[in-house]
């Protein structure tokens, strides 16, 4: 059976609005123009936008432990945004006993597992076997998270809205379609 590798951001969802939720957590809610205007130069990274507008200087791992906090938070008090559900995910519903999904994102586990609840795709997923950020410290435009995956499935498609994830499916060998 072939299995479907899918990245989350910007493939089922758009995270941005998650993201900036916790960011609004972590930096207070004054921050809304200067997130948005860092956002808007290009930088997407959550913790790169933190540590431009911070005062507490932190190291990463410091960093995704407050982000973790923060979603966790925001999860419990229900203050999370609605999330958006991209045309795939009706498509994953419709074929979910067609193939295996698996995803490979660069995100948290906690938002990820959030994400697929609301989008109906929990049970869907082998969440075993996908691969986060708590996963494998490497992105996908290395390949290695996306070969890690095709080592387990070795008859696997990437499906992405990223230029950088087709980089790393071409060096983990594995067809991609970009949407």
């Amino acid at each position: 059976m072939l299995t479907i590798i899918c990245d989350i951001d910007g493939t089922l969802t758009d995270m941005w609005p998650i993201e900036k939720a916790i960011l609004l957590k972590l930096l207070g809610e004054n921050k809304t123009d200067e997130i948005e205007k860092i956002k808007s130069s290009g930088i997407s990274d959550t913790y790169a936008i933190f540590s431009n507008l911070s005062k507490q200087k932190i190291d990463a791992e410091k960093y995704f432990t407050k982000y973790n906090q923060a979603f966790l938070k925001l999860k419990m008090d229900k203050n999370l945004p609605k999330i958006k559900k991209y045309p795939i995910v009706n498509w994953i519903i419709r074929n979910k006993n067609k193939y295996n999904f698996v995803y490979a994102t660069g995100g948290q586990k906690e938002e990820t597992s959030f994400v697929l609840r609301a989008l109906k795709l929990l049970d869907i997923f082998d969440l075993k076997n996908s691969i986060d950020k708590s996963d494998c410290e490497f992105s996908k435009q290395t390949g290695i998270p996306l070969q890690i995956l095709k080592n387990k499935y070795p008859n696997c498609i990437l499906i992405t809205d990223s230029e950088s994830d087709c980089v790393g499916a071409k060096i983990a060998k594995i067809p991609f379609l970009k949407i």
